[in-house]
């Protein structure tokens, strides 16, 4: 444990003995359950309702409902701008594949 840990955790103790709890909760940085079941429920929801959409032919819908923040690639970098990005322009690399 770090020290900033082992000082959270017995400021969390302290505020816990004196009856606050969720102050002692965060300090400690322990999320209540009832918060972890709200968003597995949100997820459940979400599913299926994405089912029900791509059931009745609206899939981009669908899409949408699973995967609220597409991800999306910014730029196209190539190898080469990488290298030259990180100072490395001028040095010779070479990669392959292999199988395990």
């Amino acid at each position: 444990m770090t020290r900033q840990n082992i000082e959270n955790t017995f400021a969390a103790v302290a505020f816990a003995e004196a009856g606050e709890h969720e102050t002692a909760m965060k300090m400690a940085g322990i999320r209540p359950v009832y918060e972890k079941v709200r968003s597995v429920i949100d997820f459940i929801e979400r599913s299926f309702a994405a089912v029900g959409f791509a059931e009745a032919g609206l899939h981009e819908e669908a899409i949408k409902m699973t995967h609220p923040h597409p991800v999306v690639a910014k730029r196209n970098d190539t190898l080469d701008n990488f290298l030259e990005t990180v100072g490395l322009g001028n040095v010779r690399v070479c990669y392959g594949l292999a199988t395990v």
